[in-house]
């Protein structure tokens, strides 16, 4: 796993610098997207911004970016709950 810092946006708004593990990353073949998963690190406040299966864009502090959906949430009642996320099934399709 390789870890990263930076951004999820959802709609109108952004939750920064947050902190995270990639599982895949891959660069998509003729364009400036990647391919992307892994987990979040989120507090019980940024937690409450989110929803399962809803596409974000998540932007990295070294430029890569990618369509995710949020797959699961462990911890929730915890101070440092963890989300998995993964490429969204819309993001895909357009690759095709």
């Amino acid at each position: 796993m390789h870890e990263f810092q930076g951004d999820l946006l959802i709609g109108g708004m952004r939750l920064q610098h947050l902190h995270g593990e990639l599982e895949q990353e891959q660069p998509k073949r003729g364009s400036k997207e990647w391919t992307l998963s892994g987990h979040l690190h989120l507090s019980p406040e940024q937690l409450k911004l989110l929803e399962l299966n809803r596409e974000y864009r998540i932007q990295l502090d070294d430029g890569r970016a990618a369509q995710v959906v949020i797959l699961r949430i462990d911890g929730e009642q915890a101070d440092d709950a963890l989300a998995d996320f993964a490429p969204s099934q819309h993001a895909r399709r357009r690759a095709k």
